[in-house]
């Protein structure tokens, strides 16, 4: 696994968005935040975390009792601003209403009725403060039939209370009737009329948002969410979990109708080649014995490895395509290398996300080459994207027992024990390959980053030092190095690594995109660190970390248009769907800020100082 690349193992919460350390912030500081903070760039090794397991049956019972708890504190949910109590026997309240003292009501003929019986022209005439103790006797009245599910008389009820008085309580009240008979749509006229009259209404909010949700518009339902929890001074734990839960949906859903739909695409050229670069060879390529000639399989894989070299990646796919179409229709005795043509081309169908096809193909090159150790160490990445760390260590445990000696075996060894923060283990395994093969740097980049984490600074700053002195011109070394740095807060001599790295090799995006951040972050230079990640997109055009990056802090400048178009720009390019769920959660937080902030200006301040109490 490439020390650029280790993020095709990770999972929803492990993206692009994790080399800014923004993952880590909670829903609701983004919420809150009209200027999130951009932090230095993190190391560009991804963590690894489990899934959990499918829930067992006894948790789908738990499951189904928590949530008929929860539909029976709903049914609690009416707003009760007169203070009424328990409800008495319905028979009693459909007898009559409740003693509302001096506001009692004569008919013409001098007998009292029910508010109910009174016409239009009874109610018009009625002074202000009559009229609303008619209503709030309707309304209490309204609540006990709620109280008792018997939700039709009670929607009659607050339906009369609104002919008397346009309270939006008596709106929310009947919003909370209609939920308990699954009637959303109405739900959400009800609640947007409270909204229209009390625009700050956080019950009528989370109504709305639930009926938003329950009818599959979860952009809808988020803003909602989103508002009460800034009204609320981000203390509505209902809210932000509603918020986090509804921002899963959407971006899931969305994440997998993409993935489903678009074709395989291979990543940015920068990414394939931080991903070769951290192996010793793609492959060997094919020789004619004695006097013979290549075959057309082995002619057109040997044209895959010379488009390689190039970095011509997509004339590299469509060699290997006709190396392995060759191949089947060929003897296979007479193709020299037909595992390789297989491994290769299950590679580059990993880097492409198409684990199926990727997975056959490594598996065809293992039935002609049982020992093929770099198909172990391909298929070991495979598994890791997949999770199944189990099968990724025993894959690597036979490419040891076919190489003993082999170096990039011990240091994919060692990325595993990384990704699992096993940073003993993974010290021993960078060890163990930098003396099989001293001219292998991945090793030692590694092992200094692992001595950083473990707090042993010295021996870090010497294993540097001497990788340094032994690679002087290896551009990534230096950009690595000063992604540690920044890490541990030394952004002056982080800069200084990643000017050196660009300096060696001004092809590569990534030192262009750390130096921007540490400049933003240290000198809040924003002119100088715009500069430099447009300088990244002109050498790669769809640097994931680049475009990211750039969203941010035009998000920090209070740009959202420029940030959301740059969110959007990092859906389309994300290459897996756990990629893909990260952008969209990104794009969608952004958007519901920005849209809160459009339609409450006058909240603004509100927002800021719940940014800071995070």
């Amino acid at each position: 696994m490439s020390s650029d690349t280790v993020e095709k193992t990770a999972d929803n919460s492990a993206t692009i968005f994790d080399k800014l350390n923004l993952s880590e912030r909670s829903w609701k500081f983004y919420a809150a935040a009209s200027v999130p903070p951009i932090v230095a760039a993190g190391l560009a090794l991804w963590y690894y975390s489990s899934r959990s397991s499918e829930p067992s049956k006894k948790e789908d019972k738990k499951r189904r009792q928590r949530k008929a708890k929860k539909a029976k504190k709903a049914s609690k949910a009416t707003d009760r601003d007169d203070g009424a109590s328990s409800p008495s026997s319905i028979a009693t309240a459909e007898k009559s209403t409740e003693n509302i003292g001096a506001g009692s009501i004569a008919s013409l003929d001098g007998d009292e009725e029910s508010p109910e019986s009174m016409s239009d022209a009874q109610v018009a005439a009625l002074d202000k403060e009559t009229a609303k103790k008619l209503a709030q006797s309707l309304k209490s009245r309204g609540n006990k039939f709620f109280q008792a599910k018997r939700y039709p008389k009670a929607i009659e009820l607050y339906t009369q209370a609104l002919r008397f008085d346009k309270d939006p309580v008596f709106y929310s009240n009947r919003a909370a009737c209609y939920a308990a008979d699954d009637e959303h749509e109405k739900v959400i006229d009800d609640c947007t009329s409270a909204l229209k009259l009390e625009p700050r209404y956080v019950k009528a909010l989370m109504r709305r948002a639930q009926a938003y949700e329950n009818t599959d518009r979860f952009r809808d339902s988020l803003y909602d969410f989103t508002t009460a929890c800034i009204l609320e001074d981000f203390n509505n734990n209902l809210a932000a979990s509603s918020a986090e839960r509804v921002l899963k949906r959407l971006a899931e859903a969305e994440a997998r109708e993409r993935v489903e739909k678009r074709e395989p695409r291979l990543p940015s050229a920068s990414f394939i080649s931080g991903y070769l670069n951290s192996f010793r060879s793609s492959g060997e390529e094919a020789k004619a014995a004695g006097a013979e000639t290549l075959s057309e399989a082995d002619a057109r894989y040997n044209e895959a490895l010379s488009f390689i070299a190039l970095q011509e990646y997509s004339k590299a796919i469509e060699s290997i395509d006709k190396a392995a179409e060759a191949t089947e229709k060929a003897e296979a005795s007479s193709i020299s290398c037909a595992d390789d043509i297989y491994s290769l081309r299950g590679m580059f169908n990993f880097l492409r996300s198409n684990l199926e096809q990727s997975l056959a193909d490594l598996d065809k090159a293992l039935e002609i080459n049982p020992n093929h150790v770099r198909t172990f160490l391909r298929k070991a990445n495979l598994f890791t994207e997949k999770k199944d760390i189990d099968e990724v260590g025993r894959l690597l445990d036979r490419a040891a027992e076919v190489e003993p000696e082999n170096a990039e075996v011990y240091f994919q060894k060692g990325q595993v024990h990384f990704l699992k923060q096993e940073f003993v283990e993974a010290a021993k395994d960078y060890e163990r390959a930098a003396q099989l093969d001293p001219e292998f740097v991945y090793p030692r980049i590694q092992l200094g980053v692992v001595q950083f984490k473990t707090g042993k600074m010295q021996e870090a700053m010497t294993t540097f030092d001497e990788a340094m002195k032994k690679f002087p011109t290896r551009s990534d070394l230096y950009n690595y190095y000063g992604e540690v740095l920044a890490e541990q807060g030394g952004s002056d001599s982080a800069i200084n690594a990643f000017e050196k790295a660009i300096e060696l090799d001004k092809s590569n995006p990534l030192p262009y995109v750390n130096q921007a951040i540490a400049v933003f972050q240290s000198t809040g230079n924003a002119d100088k660190a715009l500069t430099l990640i447009r300088d990244a997109l002109k050498v790669d055009s769809e640097c994931e970390l680049a475009v990211a990056a750039l969203s941010q802090i035009y998000l920090q400048l209070g740009m959202f248009e420029e940030s959301l178009t740059m969110l959007r720009r990092a859906v389309d390019l994300a290459k897996s769907e756990e990629e893909m769920v990260s952008a969209i959660t990104f794009r969608e937080t952004t958007a519901a800020q920005y849209r809160f902030m459009k339609e409450h200006p006058e909240l603004l301040n509100k927002m800021m100082m719940g940014a800071m109490q995070q």
